[in-house]
């Protein structure tokens, strides 16, 4: 079966492998991570384990032989031998390494899993990274087992290529027409009906594509690093152009409309108190529903007076806030403000943000309706470790779309005048509209503020209606004159 150069190799396995053993049965390196007993071997470039493993610390060790593999330019492969003797074991390891090491030399791929053990590893990893933000994973998940596991699950790897990806696409732009929109599932022990009907008629649109494009690419990545697609194959995955369209955002009007409604909502007057009261459901909310509602209240004021990204915003801790004093002209006088700064980050980029000062008596009042919920529903709050955006029950509030979307349809705002449907990322895009047409704030320290760029500033903040460029042109042409 095998001649020349690799049956050279071969001998080489079989006679003098051999030239280090590692006992690991307590070591905890990176070399024997999840090794209960063991040896390892090195060989040239290689270097394997024969191992067995055992469930849970009590258990005893399993009847197989498993082995790690590790390979120069590809990522550890790791498989049962299947045998339960250390030789028998020892040559299927060998076996496998010689038929790598052919495909390597060859340029094909090491490996070839199924997509969806892949992608599984992929996620195993990014939640494993301490940098990795946890609404970041939470939305790359559901874009892999939503989508991406049901069309790639049971190909491998290395089948995927620019066709595959095309029949992907085609699929994906008529999910909703053709898959069910009604399904069951389980949330914190409660079985949630969920009805999706209204996404039948939904079209996907270029940046939502483009969203798990980007998830693709990386999958297929990491796949080539652990060798189930080979080094030297190009598998472009190709997004359509987004339209760069204005991000949809509030006038200071509509924003002050926003407000107005959202404090209605949230008025204890609208309480039901008695059956009488609660048959009336347009009038009259249970007291759930008026926490809801006012934490609501909290967050759209807390975004828009911070500039957060809404993951970020979602994602405070109030470990991350630290009180700060500012310097703050009013009247003519300089007085100083109690604030706060922010600390948060973005992928593995920390950065502070400085918002307006009333979010300081924002989270101040959360703060103390948190200690009150804590008391009456009996569990631990230290107002240190604990995630601001939390119900009365102390659990994190997932995201607020639901509810805001039902809020500007109350207000008749879910549109703005080019039918452009406002979500909860408009908070902060209003944030950047306001502090902009103040007029006191530069590009760079608003790009810095935001944890963006200048350029995307320019590019989605700075509004360049017919009205705004005649103002600027005017006030360039009246300071020339007074040089």
């Amino acid at each position: 079966m095998y001649t020349g150069y690799f049956k050279h190799i071969k001998n080489e396995l079989q006679d003098y492998t051999i030239t280090s053993i590692q006992m690991a049965t307590k070591s905890k390196s990176k070399e024997s991570t999840g090794i209960d007993y063991g040896q390892m071997y090195e060989f040239r470039d290689v270097r394997y384990w024969i191992y067995k493993r055992r469930r849970s610390p009590s258990s005893p060790l399993g009847k197989c032989w498993h082995t790690r593999i590790k390979l120069k330019g590809i990522k550890d492969i790791r498989v049962s031998t299947g045998k339960e003797t250390l030789k028998t074991a020892r040559e299927q390891a060998q076996e496998l390494i010689l038929e790598c090491l052919i495909k390597q030399k060859d340029g094909q791929a090491v490996t070839s899993r199924k997509f969806q053990l892949v992608s599984e590893e992929y996620l195993d990893d990014l939640e494993n990274n301490p940098s990795t933000i946890k609404s970041k994973f939470v939305k790359e998940s559901r874009i892999v087992r939503q989508f991406l596991d049901k069309f790639f699950g049971k190909m491998t790897a290395d089948s995927i290529n620019e066709k595959v990806i095309y029949e992907y696409k085609k699929w994906r732009k008529s999910y909703w027409k053709n898959h069910e929109t009604e399904y069951t599932y389980v949330r914190d022990g409660k079985t949630i009906k969920s009805n999706r009907n209204h996404l039948k008629n939904k079209k996907v649109t270029a940046s939502t594509l483009h969203k798990e494009d980007c998830v693709l690419r990386k999958i297929i990545d990491h796949s080539r690093l652990a060798g189930d697609i080979p080094q030297t194959k190009v598998v472009k995955v190709k997004s359509d152009p987004v339209k760069d369209n204005r991000r949809p955002s509030f006038s200071e009007t509509e924003w002050k409309k926003v407000l107005k409604e959202s404090n209605f909502r949230c008025s204890v007057d609208r309480l039901w108190k008695n059956k009488k009261t609660r048959s009336k459901k347009n009038d009259y909310i249970h007291e759930k529903v008026l926490n809801q509602r006012i934490l609501l209240h909290d967050f759209i004021n807390f975004m828009v007076g911070s500039g957060l990204r809404t993951s970020e915003g979602m994602d405070v801790k109030w470990s991350d806030i630290t009180p700060n004093n500012i310097t703050e002209e009013v009247n003519g006088k300089f007085k100083q403000v109690k604030s706060i700064k922010i600390f948060t980050s973005k992928k593995s980029k920390k950065r502070k943000c400085d918002p307006q000062p009333y979010v300081k008596e924002i989270l101040d009042r959360i703060k103390k309706r948190q200690f009150q919920f804590a008391k009456k529903n009996k569990f631990k709050f230290t107002g240190k470790t604990e995630y601001v955006w939390s119900n009365e029950d102390g659990v994190q509030v997932k995201d607020f779309k639901k509810s805001f979307t039902k809020l500007l349809e109350a207000c008749d705002l879910l549109y703005d005048e080019h039918n452009d449907k406002r979500a909860i990322g408009s908070l902060r895009h209003t944030y950047g509209t306001f502090r902009k047409n103040l007029g006191e704030v530069d590009n760079h320290e608003l790009a810095i503020q935001m944890g963006t760029s200048p350029e995307m500033i320019l590019k989605h903040y700075v509004h360049s209606d017919d009205y705004d460029r005649s103002t600027a042109v005017t006030r360039i042409k009246k300071s020339s004159k007074k040089k």
